[in-house]
């Protein structure tokens, strides 16, 4: 067995290049690229459903809600409030229009105007409208109730949407700058070792270069040495951030409108590792996490080619 293992480590790395260090900082920079991409993961999704919810919600306010519409002459008079709420009902694409109560108003402005309640002032009528998935209110309806009810206003949530994208983009921005830094500095350690171990191995390796060896040969036992001990730093790292990212999707259940109930640790890390391998989107994240061993294997196995054949390139 022993002649076997020699065989295959011709350079006698595994006591040249310094194994336990180097798996412990590439599992170091793993964990890091996995928290960081699962971050950027779980934000883009957030603010992307929450998009989509702010692009089905408009908010109507009407002036003057109790004054008189401008209905048709065979028509029984009504108050501009109701005369919008009554065209809103006719909308296919409606899925609910609920025009906010006093005390829902006093909730609302009580941020801004204290306790003292809002009866005493002019305020419009104000009518919470719920599309749709992707429905849009046509021009003509638009219309229609500004001839019923001048001076209603729609506000549609468009910059409030536009402003969730932009916070994803700059999120996922950070994250890739990130995992750029961390790509580098898993880069320079793993130079470093590769480094070290041409250090220790200095002697052999003239004496092979003289040889003739070609540099294929050692550059190819150096990268395959340091491409399996990055690959298991790598499964370390990811394997260690599968727990807390699991628990804190878990967590953040209820902000993408899914109920957790109260549960004790133990339950909850069982849950959330089971709810994270089920799922579109955690089927998503888990390749996203799967791919992290793969870069750092490549990452190993190109930096140390890279830096053997520059090295034996520089002897005499």
């Amino acid at each position: 067995m022993s002649s076997r293992k020699q065989a295959r480590d011709g350079l006698a790395l595994a006591h040249a290049l310094p194994d336990r260090s180097l798996i412990a900082m590439v599992a170091a920079m793993s964990l890091l690229a996995a928290l960081t991409f699962a971050g950027a993961f779980g934000a883009r999704e957030l603010s992307a459903r929450w998009a989509r919810g702010a692009a089905n919600l408009m908010t109507v306010q009407v002036p003057d809600p109790e004054k008189p519409a401008i209905v048709p002459s065979d028509s029984a008079a009504v108050s501009r409030a109701d005369a919008v709420l009554s065209l809103l009902q006719t909308l296919p694409s409606l899925r609910r229009a609920h025009r906010l109560n006093a005390q829902e108003l006093d909730r609302l402005l009580a941020p801004w105007l204290g306790n003292t309640g809002t009866s005493a002032l002019p305020l419009p009528a104000v009518i919470e409208v719920d599309l749709t998935s992707g429905a849009t209110l046509p021009d003509t309806f638009v219309a229609t109730v500004q001839s019923e009810a001048p001076g209603t206003l729609i506000e549609r949530n468009d910059d409030w949407r536009e402003q969730l994208h932009a916070i994803a983009r700059s999120l996922l921005v950070c994250a890739a700058l990130a995992i750029t830094l961390v790509g580098g500095i898993a880069a320079a350690v793993i130079g470093m070792a590769t480094r070290l171990g041409l250090g220790a191995r200095r002697d052999s390796l003239i004496i092979l270069h003289g040889l003739g060896a070609p540099d294929g040969y050692v550059a190819g036992r150096f990268a395959r040495r340091v491409a399996l001990l990055a690959f298991g730093g790598g499964a370390l790292g990811t394997i260690l951030a599968v727990p807390p990212i699991a628990v804190v999707s878990r967590l953040m259940a209820p902000l993408s409108g899914a109920a957790v109930s109260h549960e004790t640790w133990p339950s909850l890390l069982r849950d959330s590792l089971h709810s994270l391998t089920v799922g579109g989107t955690s089927t998503d994240l888990l390749i996203g996490l799967g791919c992290i061993p793969l870069m750092m294997t490549l990452l190993g196995w190109g930096t140390a080619q890279t830096i053997v054949r520059i090295w034996l390139r520089r002897l005499p």
